[in-house]
This record gives structure tokens, sequence and C-alpha cells, in this order.
């Protein structure tokens, strides 16, 4: 590249909103495998050059730019609200990826406890029921192992609605999963999905059932929709209240743990760090 094509590069790149920034990031980040090995790569870098580093600066740069010759005062705040922004994206890639990943480690235990318990239940007496209590204690233990199934289908919608609703309102709805968050969250869909089809075949004692159960969405106050706006209520005030920690601003911090733990409704997640 040419000292001037490098000097267009970088001033384009001095330009760009939080959202372009972080997306800027993210395209780049996502070459390696996942958050640890992009770590491992830039740990050596000096301060300035860390991500956020240069995602602020950015940021930063392109409010001063566009309003040159406005009021310092009112720059300097356009300037804070726009780092504040940036730095929340960034912080809410990281923890979606990080919930994609454990929300796949543990909930896979529960799906795999559920799939060693359908086993038990295929192997065990093979004799008809002897009488109606028999009969009844094992339609009772089929329901109860289908309840469970379908609780595991319907928290892996939630979490990939909440996910996906969280991309196409912050990040234009770019994909922010690294590849090893991906692969464990396709895996445990995957799974979750094949014990979702033998529900719906293998429960003895029980009439067939026609298809598989998916969560009535006819109305803005069903669970599903509930569930899955308050997942990504919470996913977001986590992204906001690292934000704040990390821009030193503990107190509004604070202030969003409090709302949480008062169980405070009503309360709408802004599109801004505000």
């Amino acid at each position: 590249m040419t000292s001037a094509a490098a000097r267009r590069v970088a001033k384009v790149e001095s330009a760009l909103q939080p959202r372009e920034a972080v997306l800027a990031w993210l395209a780049e980040a996502q070459q390696f495998l996942n958050i640890v090995d992009h770590a491992r790569a830039i740990a050596n870098l000096p301060v300035e050059a860390a991500p956020l580093s240069v995602i602020s600066a950015r940021v930063v740069g392109a409010v001063h730019e566009a309003r040159k010759g406005q009021p310092r005062e009112d720059v300097e705040w356009a300037a804070r609200r726009a780092e504040g922004d940036a730095v929340f994206l960034f912080c809410l890639v990281l923890i979606l990826n990080v919930r994609a990943h454990e929300t796949a480690r543990v909930e896979g235990l529960r799906a795999t406890a559920t799939f060693f318990w359908m086993g038990a239940l295929l192997g065990g007496p093979h004799e008809p029921p002897t009488g109606d209590t028999d009969a009844a204690d094992e339609r009772d233990a089929w329901r109860l192992w289908r309840s469970v199934v379908d609780r595991l289908t319907t928290d892996v919608r939630v979490e990939t609605e909440a996910r996906t609703s969280l991309e196409r309102r912050y990040l234009e709805g770019h994909d922010v999963l690294f590849a090893d968050a991906a692969t464990a969250w396709a895996g445990h869909v995957g799974f979750v999905e094949r014990l979702g089809r033998r529900a719906e075949i293998i429960a003895p004692g029980e009439p067939a059932k026609t298809g598989p159960r998916t969560p009535d969405r006819s109305g803005p106050g069903d669970s599903f929709d509930a569930s899955v706006e308050a997942l990504a209520g919470r996913l977001a005030d986590d992204a906001r209240v690292k934000a704040y920690e990390l821009l030193g601003e503990r107190e509004r911090a604070v202030s969003i743990m409090e709302r949480r733990l008062g169980s405070l409704e009503g309360s709408v997640p802004s599109d801004t760090m505000r």
C-alpha cells in the first residue's frame, strides 16, 4: 500500500462512528478461533494500540472532525457519549460470546442428562404394566421427561432470539460469535433438536404428537416474547455495567444493578449508554 493510500485509509478509519468502529474491530477479531486467541495476539501491544483504545480514538476523532467550530463543551460531551456507546458495543460483543459458550456448556450437561434419562426409561421393565398404578407411573415419567425436553427447546429458542434481537438492534444484524462459540452453540442446538424429535415418537402410553410444539407468539404479551425481551434486556444491562466500569462511571453501573435487584418493571433498555 502506498503512503498516500495508507493516509486515506487512516483518515477513513479515524472518522468511524461507534457501531462502524466496533464492527471493523469485530471483522478482524473473528479471524481468530476464539476470544482467548485474540487476546493472546494483542497481549504485548502497547495500551494505545489495544482494540478498545483504537476504537475509542476513532470515534472520538470522528466527533471532533464532525463538530469543528462548535463550542468545546458540546464537542467534549458528544465525544464522551460516542466513546461510551462504542465501549458498550464492544462489551456487548464479548458478553454475547461468553454467554453462548457458557450456556452451551452448562445446558449441554442438562441435555445430556435428559438423553440418559430417556435411555433409563426405555431400558425399564419391558413387561406390560401390571396395574393402573404402574401404568400411571409410566405415563407420568414420560410426561415429566417430555416437559424437560420442551423446556430445553424453549430455552434454546429464547437464547437464540435474544442474541439475534441484540445483534439487529445494536450491530446491524452482524453475527457476533467467534468460531468456537458458534460451533459450541450450534452443537447444543442440534442436540436439543434431536431430543425434541425423539420426544415426538418414543413415549409409550401417550398419544403420538402431531408435530413439534413451538411457543405461541400470537401477541406481544405472550410468555415467549416476554422471556426474549427480559433476557435481551439483562444482557444489554450487563454490557452497560461493564462499560461504565471501564469508563470509570461506577455510580451509573451501580444504579443499573440496583434497578435489577429491585426488580423494577416497565424499564426499556436505551439505545445508547445514557
